[in-house]
């Protein structure tokens, strides 16, 4: 599916990895961060200047202010908005194999976040609300919703994506499976497709209608 774009100005948006759901935001952030931590340990050099020993590069996060208004119809902002972007953080998707230790414990749904040429796959960390405007029965009319992402870090994640513009994970595309498609018709490894998507039994879970993430052939 495509962003949604106002003109020539592209909207950010979210979509569940796990189910194909998304969400368009109503306004683009307002601020927007992101950090890729790399670690590095300092040697107990005595007298010497410091030399460095690489340790870890840890998963990226990302943060974005998000405002939504429904003043101008005066629906609760809640149902209208916040609560469809909290849907993405309910613990109701069961886990591959080798994300968890118990398997028949669910988990929150991946995510992309998408803005332009910005894509990011992670996990919802965190989305903090604040309600800045009120009706006179107290229905909240407009929230400020700070959402922080943790980057879900595929190995060789940060190797030259061609110029095309990643800050983050690597290239992806995503499917809508057509009637009579299989796994095996998708133009990517099915291995890593159904690895991509959580797909126990790739034969049979692969369905006509629902979407799915293709990783990007290695070079």
């Amino acid at each position: 599916m495509a962003a949604t774009s106002g003109g020539s100005v592209s909207k950010a948006w979210f979509q569940s990895a796990d189910t194909g759901a998304t969400f368009d935001v109503q306004y683009n952030p307002t601020n927007f961060k992101f950090d890729k931590p790399v670690s590095w340990k300092e040697h107990d050099d005595q007298g010497v200047v410091s030399s460095l020993e690489f340790q870890k590069v840890s998963p990226a996060t990302m943060q974005c202010e998000l405002t939504f208004d429904t003043t101008a119809n005066g629906s609760d902002v809640r149902q209208t908005w916040v609560n469809k972007l909290l849907e993405l953080t309910n613990p109701e998707i069961t886990p591959g194999s080798g994300e968890a230790a118990e398997l028949d414990k669910k988990r929150p749904h991946k995510v992309w976040f998408t803005w332009g040429s910005f894509e990011l796959l992670g996990v919802i960390e965190s989305v903090n609300v604040t309600y800045t405007m009120f009706a006179s029965d107290g229905t909240p009319l407009r929230a400020k919703v700070n959402v922080k992402m943790k980057e879900w870090a595929a190995e060789n994640s940060y190797a030259s994506s061609g110029g095309e513009g990643y800050y983050g994970s690597e290239p992806v595309k995503l499917l809508t499976a057509q009637a009579g498609q299989t796994i095996t018709s998708t133009g990517s490894d099915w291995r890593a497709v159904a690895d991509a998507n959580n797909l126990n039994d790739p034969i049979n879970d692969f369905k006509a209608g629902e979407a799915y993430v293709l990783p990007a052939s290695k070079k």
